[in-house]
């Protein structure tokens, strides 16, 4: 019997328009209704996931940052990951030596360095997923969404250790030449420093956090703690950040739209996000399910 269903959000959960597809909602709506719950995994931290989610009538606990935070119904946060002050610290340095624009997530709020880069991040992301707009209607889109507004913006993202004493969750490197740029990069700092995890969630970033910061071992712990068969469980991903989740589950989904490496990591696959695929997936695992 499947007991819990796991979702990224991003390319995953979320359509073009950057909402939960019409098709998703009632999908689980349905399972929720049978006893099945459902839970968001997803690189975002808590405000930005509870804002897309309420707008589709959704609250459910949160994994976010990549596994490094789990907050309950309510926003409570369960448990954190964090990375060391010290490393963080070093990172934020490189970063500005390199001159990249950077973000950092604690429990508290996203922090930008550069509102004019999110700005262009955003945009871009809207570009991707909406071919068919202009560039200026998507940088006025961007303008205007709560992926910008939201944020909090910083001089100098080391006050948030040395002045505030938060905790660094992840820290997200954006670049317009996206991999061909940031791969490598990504291989220097995890070459220089211990005990970090470096993926991505999309081609123009790579985000930083700590080695147990995943979204596997954050799926698993959440299975221990309520008491959940991992072999019971339904995860659908599409990106890089999403292997390991698709790795622990016995119903592993990649999306119609997902990376290959991702499709390869996964058991099935299944419609893309814009034709709400979540929703086949869990109507899928259901019926896989029913005849184990």
């Amino acid at each position: 019997m499947l007991e819990l269903i796991v979702s990224d959000m991003d390319g995953t959960l979320l359509d073009s328009n950057i909402q939960v597809h019409p098709d998703n909602i009632q999908a689980i709506m349905d399972t929720y209704a049978q006893g099945i719950p459902f839970l968001v995994c997803t690189g975002r931290n808590f405000t930005e996931a509870k804002f897309l989610l309420e707008q589709a009538g959704l609250r459910c606990p949160i994994i976010g940052l990549n596994g490094a935070i789990l907050f309950d119904r309510e926003g409570n946060v369960e448990y954190e990951v964090g990375l060391p002050n010290d490393v963080a610290m070093e990172i934020i340095r490189i970063g500005e030596e390199k001159n990249y624009y950077m973000e950092a997530m604690t429990s508290k709020n996203v922090y930008s360095s550069s509102k004019a880069d999110r700005i262009v991040a955003i945009t871009e992301l809207i570009h991707q997923t909406n071919p068919g707009l202009s560039y200026e209607e998507c940088q006025q889109r961007a303008t205007q969404s709560n992926e910008v507004k939201s944020i909090d913006y910083r001089d100098n993202l080391a006050d948030l250790i040395t002045e505030e004493n938060q905790q660094i969750l992840k820290i997200t490197f954006l670049h317009p030449e996206g991999q061909k740029v940031l791969k490598a990069f990504g291989q220097e700092l995890d070459d220089k420093l211990p005990g970090i995890y470096v993926t991505s969630s999309f081609s123009s970033n790579i985000e930083i956090s700590h080695e147990r910061a995943t979204k596997g071992e954050a799926v698993l712990a959440y299975c221990r703690e309520h008491g959940y068969n991992p072999k019971n469980i339904l995860t659908v991903g599409d990106n890089y950040n999403d292997i390991t989740m698709l790795e622990v589950a016995g119903y592993s989904f990649a999306m119609g739209n997902a990376e290959d490496e991702v499709k390869a990591s996964a058991k099935y696959e299944t419609d893309t996000n814009y034709n709400g695929g979540v929703a086949k997936a869990i109507q899928k695992a259901l019926n896989l399910s029913s005849q184990d």
